[in-house]
């Protein structure tokens, strides 16, 4: 079985600077390449500044779950062993037998998205001119938070539009713990599960889809094709948003947040802080109320423990996206909490995610950084090299020399006790 990966570390981003973008990966198999009519697997993330993150890619002989295994066995490699939270993927059943054999401790899920885009091909023949009231109910019912109230809700749709018969919709109803949202509440998906996410991550995938050339050619024309992009492009919408930031509410809350928070979140949060203005929070003998101002019935359930600094909403939010509800910061509002407690602002989603300074000698994660550095480092001469045939012989004759030299080096004690380390934190 011939099959390739191409798997790389962004440049400039330690191991600890992956807490969003791994937790959370996006497994896109929709995709040929048809230079090589082999199936292309693609993994993406998100980057704390809100942009997807091209982790890699692998070419399949076969489409069946033990290459899928084997795919995500380098994946598994190549992140030291770390498994995501969270894996988004399409509807590919091989492809989800191999996650519950080699990540049987993820939450796996369906891209929304993708199961949308082939509503028209599956419902437009039976719905006709009723198609779009359908799929309004549809995107009801996938957002609702209430398990009990989707269940109601997809009995009366399937009644009200005579789907009985329809093995589209049984199949959606079986599978519905892996896409619909009233399940997958409780679990980290960073915004990922929005139908509007999905023109980003296509328009992200699209820069490598034009790689098919010769097979010898594929690794490196994909990391000229992401790494010159992230480069080019990234800096400057990351600048722009840190222009465009301003405070709308004067709350103390929003002063703090928007120092450690990226743009991004930050936005996030603004908009539950504008939002909680509208809300009233009612004390109850163990939690609060929080209802929406002009209504008496309902809310959410909001338990707060000031000494311990911990909050906790029915809606779940913070659990689905990182980002506290506007029913949670009502309540911290309420009891005049002027700072958002640390833990509720991730690290995953702050400016600069970087673990507090200590002296040398007593950092023991020194020699796995300087690794990571040595990593990015070659990362970043691949992407180089490849730019010419010139760059790349230069670069194979000087990486030889090197090569030679280091094997060379003896290995002193210290560093097998650094070696023991960096595989004991991974």
């Amino acid at each position: 079985m011939i099959q390739t990966t191409v798997w790389k570390i962004l440049p400039g981003h330690m191991p600890h600077q992956f807490s969003l973008i791994v937790s959370l990966v996006i497994f896109d198999t929709k995709h040929r390449l048809t230079a090589f009519d082999m199936p292309l697997v693609i993994g993406v993330g998100m980057k704390n500044y809100g942009m997807p993150c091209f982790f890699g890619c692998a070419l399949l002989r076969e489409e069946n779950s033990r290459s899928f295994s084997w795919t995500l066995k380098v994946f598994l490699g190549f992140m030291n062993g770390k498994a995501p939270q969270t894996i988004l993927t399409d509807q590919n059943m091989c492809l989800k037998e191999a996650i519950a054999m080699e990540m049987p401790a993820i939450k796996h899920a369906f891209c929304i998205w993708m199961i949308v885009a082939k509503f028209p091909s599956w419902f437009n023949a039976n719905l006709g001119e009723r198609y779009s009231v359908w799929k309004a109910e549809f995107y009801r019912l996938y957002n609702l938070e209430s398990v009990e109230d989707f269940e109601q809700g997809w009995r009366d749709m399937v009644n009200s539009f005579g789907l009985h018969a329809n093995r589209h919709i049984a199949n959606l109803y079986n599978s519905r713990s892996l896409w619909a949202l009233p399940f997958l509440r409780s679990h980290f998906f960073a915004g990922m599960t929005t139908i509007g996410q999905s023109m980003v991550i296509n328009a992200f995938i699209q820069r490598f889809l034009s790689a098919q050339t010769r097979l010898a050619q594929f690794v490196e024309q994909v990391a000229f094709a992401v790494d010159f992009k992230d480069q080019t492009g990234e800096q400057q919408t990351t600048q722009q948003n840190l222009q465009n930031i301003c405070l709308k509410t004067g709350a103390p809350m929003e002063s703090h947040a928007v120092r450690i928070l990226t743009p991004f979140a930050f936005s996030k949060l603004q908009e539950q802080l504008l939002l909680a203005a509208h809300y009233a929070s009612f004390p109850m003998e163990d939690s609060f109320l929080v209802t929406y101002h002009t209504k008496t019935e309902g809310g959410r359930k909001v338990y707060w423990a000031p000494k311990e600094e911990i909050i906790s909403c029915s809606c779940h939010q913070f659990e689905f996206s990182g980002i506290l509800c506007r029913h949670a910061l009502r309540v911290l509002s309420t009891g005049n909490c002027f700072q958002i407690p640390d833990m509720y602002l991730p690290i995953g989603w702050r400016r600069i995610s970087m673990p507090s300074a200590k002296p040398l000698q007593s950092a023991p994660n020194d020699h796995a950084e300087r690794v990571q550095q040595l990593q990015n480092m070659v990362s970043s001469l691949i992407t180089e090299s490849a730019k010419s045939k010139e760059k790349l012989d230069l670069a194979k004759e000087q990486v030889s020399i090197l090569l030679s030299r280091i094997r060379a080096q003896p290995i002193s004690l210290q560093g097998v006790r650094d070696m023991s380390t960096i595989n004991r934190n991974f």
